[in-house]
């Protein structure tokens, strides 16, 4: 009998923290998006909630039954608690759309991780729609032309889309971009030129972060290919292998380095057939602007400063100062 007093007691104390207590958890003030697919359940760590997931569980189980939790935009303009979260901010979205950041130097295999991480695209998706390149998209966006990837047009951005957007739709937005900001602002003298600066650029994008830097790095790139010498550009190994930016890391590049493909600019004097990834405006500013030198080499050290050589001597002597080898 004590024993059954005993569980009915811990039972609806149990049932008034839950009800009572733990709805008054503190949500502090912020704005976050909830993206499609993702799950009450997420909650707490999005927002950063000190809860037991368990019991937040429990909660959103007892307490909001069929709440209509939707993809969206939302803001909480003070800190509050999580029953005003539910009764108030999330039956509330400030937009119905969602934000995506592309990061310069992400290609179609990133971005793709990228929008299936967030929910909004099945895997696979966004890569099989960038490597099928309709009738319809080039006679709309000329500067297509004959390319077999939109590896060079899907401008690194923050973009606002509808939760529900296609993979259709979200490359039409990125196409429009590029048009707006890269193809009407640039006064590119042939396609031929516009696609040589583009993989120009992605090099550049992969190869050097110090904006500073970049149109200096991109005249030495120039030089090197109008010379015929390789480019050598380690940043471009990694492309034939289909790799994401995450999965091209310096061992891989270490170890496929003297292999031959056409992206490899170690064996190859042809340029990659496309760019590697997709530079940001700037980036591509700076390769268009490109500023000569009296370099021909360049390398980073440990910490990510460039020093630049004249030539092979002055490079191996570079290599031995700032990476000892």
């Amino acid at each position: 009998m004590k024993l059954l007093l005993l569980i009915i007691t811990v039972s609806l104390l149990g049932f008034w923290y839950i009800t009572s207590v733990f709805p008054n958890t503190v949500v502090t003030k912020q704005d976050f998006i909830v993206n499609r697919g993702e799950t009450i359940a997420n909650l707490p760590k999005k927002l950063w909630i000190n809860v037991n997931p368990t019991l937040f569980k429990i909660y959103t189980r007892l307490a909001i039954k069929n709440f209509p939790f939707q993809a969206g935009t939302y803001s909480i303009e003070k800190d509050t608690t999580i029953k005003w979260l539910f009764d108030q901010v999330l039956k509330n979205p400030i937009s119905k759309d969602i934000t995506i950041t592309l990061l310069p130097g992400w290609n179609i295999w990133d971005m793709d991780a990228y929008l299936t991480k967030q929910g909004i695209i099945q895997a696979g998706d966004f890569t099989k729609s960038a490597e099928n390149i309709t009738d319809a998209m080039r006679k709309e966006f000329p500067f297509l032309g004959k390319v077999t990837t939109l590896e060079w047009f899907l401008v690194p951005d923050t973009y606002r889309i509808s939760p529900e957007a296609s993979t259709k739709m979200i490359i039409q937005t990125l196409l429009k971009a590029f048009n707006d900001k890269i193809y009407n602002e640039f006064n590119f003298t042939s396609d031929a030129k516009l696609y040589e600066t583009l993989i120009f650029a992605s090099i550049v994008e992969k190869e050097e972060k110090n904006s500073a830097n970049k149109p200096i790095v991109a005249g030495i790139l120039q030089k090197r290919y109008a010379e015929r010498w390789f480019i050598g550009a380690d940043a471009t190994v990694c492309y034939a292998y289909r790799l994401t930016m995450n999965d091209c890391t310096p061992v891989f590049i270490g170890e496929h380095i003297y292999e031959k493909t056409p992206y490899n600019t170690r064996n190859n004097l042809n340029l990659p057939p496309t760019p590697i990834a997709n530079p940001s405006v700037d980036t591509i500013r700076a390769t268009v602007n490109s500023e000569p030198s009296k370099y021909y080499y360049y390398l980073h050290d440990s910490d990510g400063v460039i020093h630049y050589a004249k030539n092979e001597e002055e490079h191996n002597r570079n290599r031995v100062l700032y990476l000892g080898k």
